[in-house]
């Protein structure tokens, strides 16, 4: 019998990614996009897989190398919708699946689409699209050349009204003019309808806005009515979306692919809604909402529009999760919440009554499967997402109490793919963990102990801090920042979800707004005395501190606060709160965090920002920034790498010219996990 060994870089790679399954109306099959990443010839590829439940075959749908993606079977069953690049942009293709047969493109022309789906009389395919909203640009693309660089440039000058068509240049007049890693050459997202039989095409929503919106949306927000004669998408109708987070509902009359009338905003409420669902008699329209507006981590509740009446009721009021994923099966609706670093399933009825289904275990991307159970992808730590079949049972009463000791219970589950085998790889079981943090509130936390541990040994300690700060570590196989893989080279690894967290009640999610270096430092510094207390193998001696994004943040508050560590490693870490709230593009945020933009509130900027504190800089660093990340621009991490070097603390620089807020090239993934393992090797031993 083979003894298991370490993960590899090679191994996490090579794990092909199970995502956007699509169950077909008879029950009987799913679709869904299976991904790979190759570091070799530094490509994402993806396609469309069928699993047959009947007689659990899988096999390929769109084989080739391109990227096919959103899956949609349309009402009857006999036909697979999807996008794929197979002919250069993003287009919309057909599959025949009853009758067989070649897949066959639908669209042509710029601004690609993405998450068709069929309208209920199989006539028409709703999906989005990118368009160009300068007054310089009328669409025409008629004598423009057939050279795609040619014709890319005359386009571009165009937009911007250049009166040279040689410049590069770009005009801007308007905030969010780039978003995350991309500039947004003035365009935005239209919902648009295509006729099957005739080709013909309509953008049901012109304008100076985007359908779906450009953030905070949801993973499917626009919908037909079950009768077919209406549509119900998600918009944020204010003119500077860079300082809003009203994502609206809004209702639209159709008459074949064309609009009818003026759109109608369900709730006029400036907080964020999103993820419309019809009821299968298309009586109500139910969607998720927050409560209070400028604030993007507020509890999303399920609501529920009475169409007849307009009257709206919120349904999980008492249940202290934020809700996702909403899919109506049976006489309930099922949906996904975050629950204690863990992913859990729950239920609500139209009268409000509440149930969980599963606790200790985390799903995604819910779907019913007519005539059966609900479908997820399940996954943990120790096991790279695939398809299940869950029968939900009878639930009980939601439990949110903390700390407690948080037992897997799930439902009766089937497994259906097993993409995410892993059988000689040795992928040690997180161990959960609760402490007493700052004003001696319970914080949990898990850990990993590295392969073949061995009992007596010292191990080396890497404190990752996630970023955020509303989100939080779970219980799922992560591809960015993998634990497994950390733990392989033989160091213990500590996730610990502190203030702000999300998944342990929105009072403890509101505590970090604007305390950044305060409670949440104070639970991640307790939580450290508590590893080193009860955990006697870690070495005290040997501690890095490692995060990104607002886990940067606190990489660089800790570089200023704290001898502890040994080595800190701050990936796209905000370091100086002043300069980096005018460089970033989603202002909502830092509005919310600091109560204004800092010549509102200067003092709530400079309360805890990084760069304050240099002159305490002395912990080896490295640095790592990608030049397109324009959430936390370049310029943090390269002035936190300036004041490293001029402090003279030990720090490289670790740079990419072509990532953004997430490394996510395969080639340049290899490079960052190995610059990273080489920093701790060097100055961990």
């Amino acid at each position: 019998m083979n003894e298991k060994r370490p993960i590899t870089f090679k191994d996490l790679i090579g794990i092909p990614r199970v995502s956007a399954p699509a169950v077909h109306p008879s029950g009987r099959y799913i679709a869904y996009v299976l991904s790979k990443h190759d570091p070799v010839k530094n490509k994402v590829s993806s396609t469309i897989m069928l699993h047959d439940i009947e007689n659990g075959s899988d096999r390929d749908l769109t084989p080739g190398d391109h990227k096919d993606s959103s899956p949609s079977w349309s009402p009857e069953g006999d036909h697979l919708a999807f996008s794929s690049d197979r002919e250069g942009g993003s287009q919309l293709w057909i599959l025949p699946f009853s009758s067989g047969g070649e897949a066959y493109r639908i669209t042509s022309g710029d601004g690609g689409i993405s998450n068709p789906i069929w309208a209920p009389d199989s006539r028409r395919i709703a999906f989005s699209r990118s368009v160009v909203v300068s007054p310089h640009w009328d669409g025409n693309a008629e004598g423009l050349p057939s050279d795609e660089k040619e014709k890319e440039r005359l386009k571009h000058a165009r937009t911007y009204g250049l009166v040279n068509d040689r410049s590069s240049a770009r005009i801007e007049s308007s905030l969010l003019y780039r978003h995350w890693d991309s500039w947004r050459g003035m365009t935005r997202s239209h919902l648009f309808l295509v006729d099957i039989d005739s080709g013909e095409i309509a953008d049901i929503t012109p304008g100076d806005a985007d359908v779906p919106p450009i953030s905070l949306g949801g993973n499917q927000d626009f919908v037909f009515s079950p009768d077919g004669r209406e549509i119900a998408y998600v918009k944020n109708p204010d003119p500077v979306v860079a300082i809003s987070t009203n994502n609206s509902v809004f209702r639209q009359t159709l008459d074949g692919i064309h609009p009818v009338g003026d759109p109608v905003d369900v709730t006029g409420c400036d907080a964020m809604e999103l993820e419309p669902r019809y009821t299968p008699d298309g009586s109500r329209l139910l969607f998720l909402g927050a409560d209070r507006p400028g604030y993007e981590a507020d509890r999303l509740r399920i609501r529920c529009l009475d169409i007849v009446s307009g009257a709206i009721e919120t349904l999980t009021e008492d249940l202290d999760r934020s809700a996702s994923d909403p899919v109506w099966h049976g006489d309930r609706i099922f949906f996904l919440a975050q629950d204690m670093g863990h992913i859990s399933l729950y239920s609500v009825d139209l009268k409000g009554r509440a149930l969980q289904h599963s606790s200790g275990t985390t799903l995604t991307s819910l779907r019913s499967i007519p005539g059966s159970g609900l479908l997820a992808i399940s996954e943990s730590m120790t096991r790279p997402g695939d398809l299940f079949i869950v029968e939900p049972g009878e639930g009980f009463k939601p439990d949110t109490s903390k700390p407690r000791k948080i037992k897997a219970f799930s439902p009766p589950i089937d497994r259906l793919t097993d993409h995410g085998d892993l059988p000689d790889i040795d992928l040690p079981s997180p161990e959960e963990f609760w402490f007493s943090g700052s004003d001696g509130d319970p914080v949990h936390g898990s850990l990993l102990r590295p392969p073949g541990f061995k009992k007596g040994k010292k191990y080396p300690l890497l404190f990752i801090i996630h970023g955020g700060p509303q989100s939080a570590f779970l219980d799922n196989f992560h591809y960015r920042w993998n634990p497994q893989l950390f733990a392989s080279e033989g160091y213990v690894v500590s996730l610990i979800n502190p203030r702000g967290s999300t998944g342990y009640g929105q009072e403890f999610t509101d505590q970090i707004s604007g305390d950044w270096g305060g409670k949440c430092y104070e639970d991640l510094m307790k939580g450290l005395d508590h590893l080193l207390e009860t955990y006697d193998f870690i070495d005290r001696d040997r501690m890095a501190a490692l995060g990104a994004s607002f886990g940067g943040f606190m990489v660089n508050w800790i570089a200023g606060h704290t001898q502890r560590f040994k080595a800190l490693v701050s990936h796209d870490g905000i370091f100086n709160q002043e300069t980096m709230s005018y460089m970033t593009e989603e202002l909502w945020f830092d509005i919310w965090e600091h109560g204004g933009m800092p010549h509102q509130n200067i003092e709530s900027f400079r309360k805890y920002s990084p760069h304050l504190f240099v002159e305490n800089f002395s912990t080896p660093m490295l640095v790592i920034q990608g030049e397109q990340d324009f959430r936390c621009p370049v310029s943090e991490g390269v002035s936190l790498f300036t004041a490293l070097q001029v402090m003279k603390v030990p720090s490289k620089l670790l740079y990419f010219p072509d990532e953004g807020h997430w490394v996510t090239k395969p080639a340049n993934s290899q490079v960052w996990y190995h610059t990273i393992m080489d920093f701790l090797k060097e100055h961990l031993g």
